[in-house]
């Protein structure tokens, strides 16, 4: 995978790792930035443990020397981004598979917008999130209404539902 493939946020299948996401991979872009202070396009292979411990992996001494051993190589003691990848793609929790996700939440929208306005009033859509969680208190719905309709059209689009049905 290029740099452009990453920034251009599509899915990559790297090495022995798993299939990653643009968010995933805008995650290990950072990181990898983050410690590849000159500018070089590689990370020296010391700070690969302090990057996993980041991604929520403690990995002993000798497991960190075999995995290193494994993706730098080149052997030169730094780790360039598609190494990396390969390298951290093996420890990056799975996404749910958003397109389905959103097919799915797409479908529960229509059956809310029976006249298929592409749109609902924020009182079926507040309804909506009573019938989902009864305990939310109303100015607790006012608020995520507030906040979802933004520019205070009164209404709730598709991609307005997305973003609080996803977080």
């Amino acid at each position: 995978m290029s740099d452009t493939a990453s920034e251009a946020g599509e899915s990559t299948s790297s090495g022995a790792g798993k299939e990653l996401s643009k968010d995933q991979l805008k995650v290990l872009r950072d990181a990898f930035n983050a410690f590849d202070k000159e500018k070089t396009g590689s990370i020296p292979t010391d700070v690969v443990g302090t990057i996993l411990e980041l991604l929520g992996h403690k990995l002993s001494e000798e497991e960190l020397d075999e995995v290193i051993e494994e993706y730098d190589e080149d052997e030169s003691g730094q780790l360039e981004f598609e190494e990396f990848v390969a390298l951290a793609s093996n420890y990056v929790e799975p996404e749910e598979d958003y397109e389905a996700l959103r097919k799915e939440l797409r479908e529960v929208f229509m059956m809310y917008d029976k006249d298929a306005k592409g749109y609902l009033p924020v009182e079926e859509f507040k309804a909506i999130l009573r019938e989902l969680d009864g305990a939310v208190p109303e100015e607790e719905l006012d608020d995520i209404v507030d906040e979802i309709d933004a520019d205070g059209s009164g209404t709730v689009d598709f991609e307005e539902f997305m973003e609080v049905m996803t977080g």
